[in-house]
């Protein structure tokens, strides 16, 4: 387990990663802010030390007031009253000529103040422009992580579990991170400056001072580890809470949710899991009552006891009223500041606390590496894969056993079988998005395992069953096929899903455009679509769609953004399909590409794979037999083995399982 002492410096630098100007500029802030409580108290003492050596110490204040309400003055340094309260100069009655001292020490306060708020509000703009970039700082770290872990992590619900704690609080525990670190550097700087005044006082006021914040602080924190364990508890439920309320609010489960009038239901199990994940937060927090409460009262009689004490050595004149003022002030900063110390500590340590979760997170050791680079797309020659075995994450029965194959390049090999026979499974271990428990899959007689996870996969393309839908422009949803085009996160599109846009004249996401293109309507003859892009839409059938849109490639995707154009399912199956195709990858892989599409488009589909695929090797998994009749060879998966392998002929001359299943699927559309 990280120790507290290393995760608070791990959180220091990841303040003074995110921004070393805005890290310095603050600590520059601050050290001078911290001093500016110092000199104000000792001018006040000073002042106070002026007043009352130009007035008379034998006078009360009453009568000093007395004495200028009825237009005389006591202890009057000079000058003449005059008949109507004022002295011929103009002066106060009662006083002299107001001293150079006065003045000079009543600008030297108001100005010290007058610093003091305008770097507070300095401070304050450096502090949120600091917690913003450190939020960008600590998501991205949290997304670049995410990419290097395999699938095998994201199908884990305790995987789950923790990531929810590490990016629960990530819209606001990096501010708190700041204010908290600067309020303990402050605290603590202004606590010695005001030591150093008490310390003309003798030692008791800066012990008291001292031993009163000791079991505050100690409170503080073990309240912090109360709450972080409360919370860990109730993950589960908070992630729960937010699924339900995700089904009652988002575009996709609307439909159903409609239809068959979940709300009310859906609602509950919000309300049940909502419960079950505030409500002991609620008693962690009510517990806390008590001990801060005994916390608050002893800090309240320190300070009694130190007024007593000060006072006592005022009236044996001991000390000045001017000092009085001083210890007086300066023991009660003194507890401000080290109360200031204290939170900041303890906010720094809660946030430690939650920070282990971040940090744990990002020391997951990444369960794919791999130092070799993947062969280039133009000199790949083969995938195979070696006596391959594999079973999901805390399931009992493999789901693929023994699976040895070789698929050679330009070869177009369709897999088949029933449902949960292994086939996606296969595809996943192919493009290595799980390694095999047992065996080995090889690209060029190379094991992948010692190959670079990025650069092997950048070997295929992929149609997947369960397809994304991306919110964004129709150009950029086929052109995130490309990793390269993809991979920049320029322009405004960077969150794939918001309906951002982020295409150039060259057609590659990522770049700037000028302002005037920007503005023109793009269809499949614009400048801002490139060859490349064109061809993928004609190629699968897309070019009537995206020349009807109103903005042709430019057009938003969705209902997420305002004028966003929603397709049919069907039509974003093609997206997917054309995305596939734009990634000029050495290996096409369909999983059921056909799924969401008519029959006309379906036919022609598999009727132009040749075109589709462009002399690339072609691994396409359909349910519909009739649609792999044309593949090179045929391969079929039961129960997570190899049933049978061969051509279209050769297996329906065999007779066996796919002679089965193809004519037993025929008989349905007779």
């Amino acid at each position: 387990m990280t120790s507290q002492n290393n995760i608070l410096r791990r959180a220091l630098g990841l303040l003074a990663d995110s921004s070393r100007r805005e890290t310095v500029m603050t600590a520059a802030i601050l050290i001078v802010r911290a001093f500016l409580p110092l000199v104000a108290v000792l001018l006040i003492g000073h002042y106070v030390d002026l007043v009352t050596g130009v007035t008379d110490p034998g006078v009360g204040v009453s009568e000093s007031i007395a004495g200028v309400a009825d237009g005389g003055g006591a202890n009057s340094l000079s000058g003449d009253r005059g008949t109507d309260g004022l002295s011929s100069g103009g002066r106060i009655p009662g006083s002299g000529p107001l001293p150079l001292a006065f003045i000079w020490l009543t600008v030297a306060i108001v100005l010290a103040l007058l610093a003091d708020d305008l770097m507070a509000a300095a401070g304050r703009y450096l502090t949120r422009k600091h917690s913003y970039l450190l939020e960008g700082h600590i998501s991205s770290l949290i997304h670049a992580h995410a990419g290097r872990l395999g699938l095998r992590f994201f199908e884990d619900p305790l995987f789950h579990d923790r990531l929810e704690r590490a990016a629960r609080d990530i819209s606001w525990r990096p501010s708190a991170m700041v204010s908290d670190f600067i309020l303990l550097l402050r605290g603590v700087i202004s606590f010695l400056a005001m030591a150093y005044v008490l310390r003309n006082f003798g030692l008791i006021p800066l012990i008291i001072v001292i031993l009163v914040f000791i079991p505050v602080m100690l409170v503080r924190v073990r309240n912090s580890r109360r709450m972080y364990e409360t919370r860990k508890a109730v993950t589960s439920d908070s992630r729960r809470a937010s699924y339900f309320s995700w089904l009652l609010t988002g575009e996709k489960p609307a439909r159903e949710v409609k239809l068959f009038d979940l709300g009310g239901y859906f609602d509950r199990l919000f309300r049940k899991h909502f419960r079950a994940s505030r409500e002991p937060e609620l008693r962690t927090e009510k517990r806390n009552i008590l001990p801060e409460g005994l916390a608050s009262l002893l800090k309240v009689a320190a300070f009694a006891g130190v007024i007593i004490y000060a006072t006592s050595g005022y009236l044996r004149s001991s000390i000045t009223a001017g000092e009085l003022a001083m210890c007086l002030v300066a023991f009660r900063q003194a507890m401000v500041y080290l109360r200031d110390a204290v939170s900041g500590y303890s906010g720094l340590a809660e946030n430690s606390i939650f920070l282990r979760d971040l940090f744990t997170f990002l020391d997951l050791e990444p369960d794919m590496t791999g130092e070799l680079r993947a062969p280039e797309a133009d000199s790949f020659s083969e995938i195979a894969t070696e006596k391959l075995s594999f079973t999901y994450p805390g399931a009992v029965r493999p789901a693929l056993q023994d699976i040895t194959l070789r698929i050679t390049q330009g070869e177009k090999v369709a897999i088949v079988g029933p449902n949960g026979s292994g086939k996606t499974t296969l595809v996943k271990l192919l493009c290595r998005l799980y390694d095999p428990d047992d065996g080995r899959v090889m690209v060029n007689g190379t094991d992948v395992t010692t190959v670079d996870p990025a650069s092997y996969r950048r070997l295929f393309s992929v149609v997947f069953q369960n397809f994304m839908l991306y919110y964004l422009s129709a150009g950029d949803n086929i052109r995130l096929g490309s990793s390269d085009d993809g991979a920049d996160g320029g322009g405004d599109g960077g969150d794939r899903g918001d309906g951002g846009d982020r295409s150039d004249r060259a057609g590659r996401p990522g770049s700037n455009s000028s302002a005037k293109e920007a503005e023109q309507p793009v269809n499949d003859s614009s400048p801002n679509v490139s060859d490349e892009l064109r061809k993928a839409a004609v190629t699968t059938g897309l070019r009537e769609l995206l020349e009807a849109l109103p903005e042709g490639y430019d057009t938003q995707l969705g209902h997420h953004t305002e004028g966003g154009r929603e397709l049919s399912w069907g039509e974003w199956q093609r997206i997917a399909i054309a995305r596939a195709v734009y990634r000029q990858s050495p290996v096409l892989i369909l999983d059921e590409p056909s799924s969401s599409l008519d029959a006309d488009s379906e036919d022609e589909i598999f009727s132009d794979l040749s075109n589709i695929t462009g002399g690339r090797t072609c691994i396409f998994i359909s349910h519909r037999l009739s649609n792999v009749r044309d593949a090179d060879r045929i391969i079929v998966l039961d129960g997570g083995r190899i049933a049978e392998a061969g051509t279209y002929d050769e297996l329906m001359a065999a007779g066996g399982k796919y002679y089965d299943m193809y004519t037993r699927q025929k008989s349905m559309y007779r």
